[in-house]
């Protein structure tokens, strides 16, 4: 028979395991929901989906020819001459750029739109990275449907390999007046395929290009667009270099001069 003092370092060793073993549950659990966060419907309260979220933000949706419905969210002014589509990211929802899309429409008097992207925030559904070009352009459409004369194009990170490459397949006509490309990834890759925005095609003459400058395969990319752009024989990209590791929707947050150029490039279209 165990002893009292073995039976009780027993009990503190089963105890420690089973704690243990609920803190490996803990950090399983916490990683699904890192990896494969809830999706709303798209007719959600942008209060509910999002914590901050503006006075003039307005939820409305995104339907697609394929039957998908796109929850997006629009910032206006109602009178806007300007719109502005904005991609984000891989990982990102509309959420996290909503409070800075505000600020856009503020300082230049545009009227924003943003989505999330299929499979995340308020677009469940599967996945597809192949039909986000055409989802952007189809964001572009519903903005001049809605009387607005020229649209700018803003994408950050991943989300500039999908305006990249609806550009090179001509898919946003007329062209926008104005294209941001911050942090720029120009290819991508999900379970339903490749989206390679590296052609450039359809590059207009106004390129604004805000990037990262310890990170190099971001410099990569902005070179990339500043060579394209001397091959195509349109004007040279503006290039905004920052001294700083931080990406997509950091760089933009925690640099006022990366806000202000944004802000001019919309002011430009």
């Amino acid at each position: 028979m165990l002893s009292a003092v073995n039976s009780r370092a027993v009990v503190g060793l089963v105890a420690a395991a089973a704690v243990a073993g609920v803190a490996v549950l803990a950090a399983g659990f916490a990683w699904r929901l890192f990896e494969d966060p809830p999706t709303y419907d798209p007719n959600t309260a942008l209060s509910e989906q999002c914590d901050d979220v503006p006075d003039d933000a307005e939820r409305i949706t995104l339907s697609r020819p394929d039957g998908m419905t796109l929850g997006a969210a629009l910032v206006r002014p109602p009178d806007a001459r300007i719109g502005v589509v904005l991609r984000q990211g891989a990982g990102q929802t509309l959420c996290e750029w909503l409070p800075w899309a505000g600020e856009l429409a503020g300082a230049t008097g545009a009227r924003v739109l943003l989505f999330d992207r299929r499979g995340r925030g308020s677009s469940p559904g599967e996945a597809d990275l192949t039909a986000e070009p055409a989802d952007l352009a189809g964001a572009v459409t519903l903005l001049r449907d809605r009387g607005i004369d020229e649209v700018g194009l803003v994408a950050s990170s991943m989300g500039n390999s999908v305006m990249f490459s609806a550009l090179g397949h001509g898919q946003v006509s007329p062209p926008p007046c104005a294209v941001v490309a911050i942090s720029p990834v120009l290819t991508s890759s999900d379970t339903a395929g490749t989206v390679d925005g590296t052609s450039m095609e359809g590059l207009p003459d106004n390129v604004w290009v805000a990037y990262e400058d310890k990170n190099d395969s971001i410099i990569a990319g902005a070179d990339l667009i500043e060579s394209r752009a001397d091959e195509l024989g349109v004007s040279p990209p503006h290039l905004l270099p920052v001294d700083t590791a931080d990406h997509s929707i950091g760089l933009v947050q925690n640099h006022d001069e990366v806000r202000e150029f944004v802000v001019d490039a919309i002011g430009s279209c």
